[in-house]
Formats: C-alpha cells, structure tokens, sequence
C-alpha cells in the first residue's frame, strides 16, 4: 500500500486538497485508516489518469466521471471478452468451429444491415 504522503509525491502538480476531493467524489476508492488514506499501484494509475484528463487535457470535472465510467465499461467488456475466449478455447475443436461459423453468421447479418 502506499501512503497518501507518497501519492502526492509521485502525482506531479496535485495537491493534497486536490486528491482529497477526487476521492470525496468516489473517483478512487483508497483504504482509508487512522494515519490516512492508502493506495494501491492501480488506485494511483486511476489518480494519474484523472491528473491527465484534468490537468494535460483540460477536461473539466464535470466530464471526468463520465470519461472513467467509459474507462471502467470498457476494462469490464475486456474482462468478458477474455473470459468469453477461454470458455472458447476448452471446447471439443468441433463447437470451436461451429462458434466462429455462427459468429461470421452474426458479422455478416450485422454488416448487410449497416
């Protein structure tokens, strides 16, 4: 875990008030103890992505939670995707086959229907 002390360090530009408020607004989720908050790498990869889009990009903080639910909605599709593809892969070579028959199927409805 690392200490809000250090997330500061390692978070160019952003102020202790800044990183307390991005966490009121449920942006990141630290471990909160008496001695304050702690982070995990991943929470701290989230916090430099927030200091990108508000800071490098100038996306306002109204946008921000908006651009991290797409964030999250795409991390969980990339999830089931890969799970969904090793469901695939321990089946009989024969429903392997019939999967992707019936996936082209599905693609080439999809594309006549543009």
């Amino acid at each position: 875990m690392i200490s809000e002390k250090e997330a500061i360090q390692r978070l160019k530009g952003v102020s202790q008030t800044r990183l307390h408020l991005w966490v009121k607004r449920g942006w990141v989720t630290p471990a909160e103890t008496d001695a304050g908050f702690h982070f995990r790498e991943i929470d701290l990869a989230r916090l430099e992505l927030i200091r990108q889009l508000n800071t490098d990009m100038s996306v306002n903080n109204e946008a921000i939670p908006i651009v991290l639910s797409l964030i999250d909605q795409i991390h969980g599709l990339r999830y089931e995707l890969k799970t969904l593809a090793r469901a695939v892969e321990a089946q009989h070579e024969d429903i392997q086959g019939a999967i992707l028959r019936a996936c082209d199927a599905v693609r080439t409805l999809s594309e006549d229907g543009k």
